[in-house]
């Protein structure tokens, strides 16, 4: 028996317990659903040391993991709707100093909200870029204290409200600096050249580009006539297609017109008949281009291409004009057919 006041009290206490437990026991009240949210981890090579450091924090937090290497022959995109679609609150991209967070919208597969966090290659911050994408996690998929869960919760559905579910992509645009060999149908030989290219996107897998080569050194034709010392610029450009200029390796095509420029400098062997010719010749031409790239940092790639292409009315290469004629001594032609080899650097912008 409970005596006085103060057992009063304590009898009250025990009926508002058993009013609470029985109000949690009762069938009408929605049962509070497992939390733990999972999140896909996917990363160029097994042993990323980056995917390794956010691994691990997030299973400090409480998050359900599942690690998986990214597959070359599938877009990425296909590969986060996949990860959703199976399950994923969230997808994490890692690549060595670079993050790419995809979080689900709210009660589907689609995509809701995109981040990129990024750290200088050199920078030594990995593991600072490891905890700022686990704390980008942990606010978009509400892994905070027990008294701001339903806040929390309410604030991120008005969110995904106002922001587009798929953002647009960013438009790509690169330069890249290459040399190597052009050779020449018709004679002409093969000299060494640089070049410089610009490109950039226009829609979807078209894309544009503008080129520049420069010759590095001659090709000296001779035979019984004389010599001729050759060299040729090329100028222009033309249409991209690029399909997916995102993976680590792609491959790409185009197609256009140059303006071509041809110098040649003829000596004669018999001087007292002949004088030397030298002259610049412009030409329009068509090319075809073929390209291999394989990115080695977020911005930076190693490129190969193949380039062949025609010259129309392709130039003489003479090595003299007979004295008082207009007669020429020629030794071949440039251009009628012409490819070239190039490797280089890519930037990315």
């Amino acid at each position: 028996m409970i005596r006085g006041r103060g057992g009063i009290q304590v009898a009250v206490a025990f009926v508002l317990l058993a009013a609470a437990a029985a109000a949690r026991a009762s069938p009408d009240l929605p049962e509070v659903p497992d939390g733990t949210p999972r999140v896909a981890l996917l990363s160029a090579v097994p042993n990323d040391p980056l995917a390794g450091r956010i691994d691990a924090e997030l299973r400090s937090v409480g998050v359900d993991v599942s690690r998986a290497a990214i597959a070359p022959a599938m877009a990425i995109e296909e590969q986060v709707r996949a990860a959703f679609g199976a399950g994923a609150r969230a997808v994490v991209v890692a690549d060595g100093q670079r993050t790419d967070v995809w979080i689900a919208q709210v009660g589907s597969d689609r995509i809701g909200l995109r981040q990129e966090l990024e750290v200088a290659e050199t920078s030594g911050l990995q593991a600072v870029l490891a905890l700022r994408t686990v704390e980008f996690l942990r606010i978009s998929l509400g892994l905070v204290s027990e008294p701001n869960l339903v806040q929390l919760a309410a604030v991120r559905a008005t969110v995904a409200s106002t922001v587009p579910l798929e953002p647009a992509p960013k438009r790509w645009m690169t330069i890249d600096a290459s040399s190597g060999v052009l050779a020449s149908a018709g004679g002409g030989g093969a000299i060494a050249i640089a070049g410089v290219s610009l490109r950039g996107q226009l829609w979807k897998i078209l894309g544009a580009e503008l080129c520049f080569y420069a010759p590095l050194t001659e090709v000296p034709l001779t035979n019984a006539d004389g010599e001729a010392r050759t060299s040729a610029w090329l100028a222009g450009g033309g249409l991209v297609i690029a399909p997916r200029p995102d993976d680590r390796a792609s491959v790409e095509v185009a197609a256009g017109a140059l303006a071509t420029l041809i110098r040649s400098d003829g000596s004669p062997a018999d001087s007292t008949t002949s004088i030397g010719a030298t002259s610049w010749r412009l030409r329009a031409a068509l090319y075809g281009r073929g390209a291999a790239r394989l990115r080695l940092a977020a911005r930076l790639s190693l490129r190969l291409e193949l380039m062949a292409g025609t010259v129309i009315n392709p130039p003489a290469i003479n090595t003299g004009v007979w004295r008082g004629m207009s007669v020429t001594t020629q030794l071949a032609t440039w251009g009628a057919g012409f490819a070239a080899g190039l490797g280089g650097a890519e930037l990315r912008f």
